[in-house]
């Protein structure tokens, strides 16, 4: 994200609910990082999300191996 291109006042805005004490442990990782808390929860989430992808991604590529697999092994019995 372009600091030129990023405007606080035009950017998406989403109200988030925090359970008790959340709110106290974010902001001590935030300070403990010397960034904001809204730095640390948009980097936290973009993390979630680029790992949710890779899983994704695996789970497919397993997938695919099974299917090749069992099709590779019928073969081998057929001949």
């Amino acid at each position: 994200m372009s600091n030129e291109l990023y405007n606080s006042r035009t950017a998406d805005k989403f109200v988030l609910r925090l359970p008790d004490g959340m709110r106290e442990k974010v902001e001590a990782a935030a300070r403990a990082r010397h960034t904001s808390m809204n730095t640390l929860m948009i980097q936290a989430v973009d993390q979630m999300l680029h790992k949710q992808q890779r899983v994704d991604l695996l789970l497919d590529a397993l997938e695919l191996a099974a299917l090749q697999s069992r099709i590779g092994g019928s073969d081998a019995a057929q001949a």
